[in-house]
């Protein structure tokens, strides 16, 4: 899958091939997790817009019921009190999803036979009635679902500021898949021709998630369609990315992995990190947190090494059967909270993971971590393409002379160290 960007963020131009192992190296603020977080959007609202549809048509549904309610009740209730439960937005509601348009058919006749149908009413069933049988296009509910996504990503500020077109582009050798068109930050076009490979992605960025679990779960991720009730409620919440939300409530079903009907321990990448970990990291809902289980000890997270924290993750994900080969699984500059050598076993995990045909998109601006990314692919013999992200093009000539250069560019601090030895001496 072939991934094109103009003048998204930071970056003016780059040209992706998204499949088996992806490297983007760089410096700070040179695009890099920009690509990361663009594909999410696009997965995510492609995956989830049949439920962005029946979330939008049950609001509006209930929206239509309410009007119908508050204004029938007192010409109709005050003189018969068995009708209140009849055109109750809850029942009423509950049989239009059993029965369809005959829940409203009956209900017209009650009115009907009870001198309650003028053409006020006429015109609130009506309404009802068209928003039952709508037929939404489903372009248009995607393209909906990605503007909120990419709102909640980007926070509104998706293109850049320096040019009013920008473009990205996915397609599969000369076949286009995927056309998205932005005017200044007005999303102009969306326009997905087929189906798409990706079905789900997942952005791993910082192990402290699970430091953090409670709160971001108390959060809003602004892009689940809220009616004005919750968002009333939710004023003073605070808000977080929606891949955050997602991953956190991700890592919390690993409280059920006992209740699957495939045993994690069988899977021979859990057991390899629970060997480099010493132990396992699950959500445990007696007690609302994250625990390390070591041995026969438990010890909480927040009293946990972030680099256990960030192998835990993965432990989990697989734990739960939430990564496989159609998961577009992005790791944003995972070598952080990483000793040096515990990056090299966590460069081994991840082209394991490509090994078993699971795709991996790694940022990073580590030595080490490209180097062992390069070494344990050749060994693996996995598909690996590396990238190099500098002033606002991500490009790749052949991976030798792109690691060449990603060397040169991520190791001059090391001049700057020999210049100061120089002056010393």
């Amino acid at each position: 899958m072939r991934l094109t960007i103009k003048n998204i963020g930071v970056i003016k131009k780059a040209d992706i091939n998204l499949s088996g192992l992806t490297v983007i190296a760089g410096e700070n603020d040179s695009g890099k997790s920009t690509v990361g977080k663009l594909m999410f959007a696009i997965i995510k609202a492609i995956s989830k817009y049949k439920s962005e549809l029946e979330e939008s048509k049950e609001n509006n549904i209930k929206q239509a019921v309410e009007k119908i309610y508050f204004s029938i009740r007192r010409e109709l209730f005050s003189s018969n009190e068995d009708s209140k439960e009849l055109f109750h937005p809850h029942y009423f509601i509950a049989e239009i999803d059993s029965l369809g348009i005959k829940a409203i058919d009956s209900r017209i006749d009650y009115l009907k036979e009870n001198g309650v149908y003028n053409d006020k009413e006429k015109k609130l069933f009506a309404d009802l009635e068209g928003i039952i049988n709508q037929n939404y296009d489903k372009n248009s509910v995607i393209k909906r679902a990605f503007e909120k996504v990419t709102y909640s990503e980007f926070k509104g500020e998706i293109t850049s500021k320096k040019t009013q077109q920008s473009s990205v582009t996915i397609s599969e050798e000369d076949y286009t898949i995927l056309t998205v068109e932005y005017d200044k930050n007005t999303l102009s076009e969306f326009n997905l021709r087929d189906e798409f490979y990706f079905n789900d992605s997942v952005i791993i960025e910082t192990p402290m998630i699970l430091n953090l679990s409670e709160s971001i779960r108390n959060s809003k991720s602004l892009f689940t369609p809220q009616d004005k009730q919750t968002r009333l409620h939710s004023l003073d919440r605070a808000n977080v990315a929606f891949h955050t939300k997602d991953l956190e409530t991700k890592l919390r079903d690993s409280a059920y992995e006992e209740n699957l009907f495939f045993n994690p321990e069988d899977n021979d990448l859990y057991g390899k990190i629970t060997g480099i970990i010493n132990g396992k990291i699950k959500f445990v809902k007696e007690r609302n947190e994250f625990v390390y289980f070591k041995n026969k000890e438990s010890h909480s997270i927040t009293n946990v090494a972030s680099g256990i924290k960030s192998f835990g993750i993965l432990q989990m994900l697989l734990s739960v059967d939430f990564l496989d080969e159609r998961t577009l699984i992005v790791l944003d500059e995972p070598e952080v909270h990483l000793h040096p050598n515990w990056q090299l076993k966590y460069a081994e995990i991840i082209t394991l993971l490509v090994k078993k045909d699971f795709n991996v998109l790694v940022t990073t601006h580590s030595p080490y971590m490209i180097e062992a990314l390069e070494k344990y692919s050749e060994q693996y013999e996995v598909g690996a393409n590396f990238y190099l992200a500098e002033d606002g093009v991500i490009k790749s000539e052949n991976n030798n002379n792109t690691l060449i250069k990603t060397f040169k560019k991520l190791s001059e601090p090391f001049a700057v160290f020999r210049d100061l030895k120089a002056k010393k001496l």
